[in-house]
């Protein structure tokens, strides 16, 4: 039920309109809310056809595409700004 709340969300090489049935209305209603939905899939799936936009990755990309956002997340977010509450979190349990 927390996709109703969520601002962004990505499925990535999973078709949830039948693994995820009982909750996939979830999705249909943070959209009219205005969530942005991206979906990762090599084929144009039954959930592609809901999203805002379809990123046709072949085998073997997903990986490297997560890692290209954690790098970007990581070095915006937390390298060239420090937050105190992640700066605390690193120090604390790592």
């Amino acid at each position: 039920a927390d996709w109703f709340n969520s601002k962004f969300i990505v499925s990535m090489a999973s078709n949830l309109d039948m693994t995820r049935t009982p909750d996939v209305h979830f999705i249909a209603e943070a959209r009219t809310e205005g969530t942005k939905f991206v979906v990762l899939s090599p084929d144009f799936s039954q959930i592609a056809k809901y999203c805002d936009e379809w990123i046709p990755i072949q085998a073997g990309q997903d990986t490297a595409l997560w890692m290209a956002a954690n790098h970007v997340i990581l070095k915006e977010y937390y390298i060239d700004r420090q937050v105190p509450y992640f700066v605390d979190y690193l120090k604390r349990y790592t």
